[in-house]
């Protein structure tokens, strides 16, 4: 079985790693829509599309959620096991 520490550090590695992939698509996308306008142009908007904008915007922000969701209920599980543990002691 493994130690509350190592259970903890599990699930803030594993935040860190949802956390890093959402970062990754948003600036992935953030460079893709750069990409389409030349070099210090201003970007037209015209050729953005608002709704694709707004969708990427909250796909970052819930995929975040999620990620915050998971490493709480992780880490309320760490403590209860910690708390039980003690308790049994």
């Amino acid at each position: 079985m493994s130690s509350v520490q190592e259970q903890y550090t599990d699930a803030v590695q594993q935040a860190q790693q949802a956390f890093t992939g959402a970062v990754e698509t948003w600036t992935k996308s953030l460079k893709d829509l750069a990409g389409k306008a030349p070099y210090g142009a201003a970007i037209d908007a015209s050729a953005v599309d608002p709704s694709a904008v707004v969708d990427q915007v909250f796909d970052f922000a819930a995929a975040l959620l999620s990620a915050q969701r998971d490493f709480t209920k992780r880490l309320l599980g760490t403590a209860a096991s910690a708390v039980d543990a003690t308790a049994s002691s």
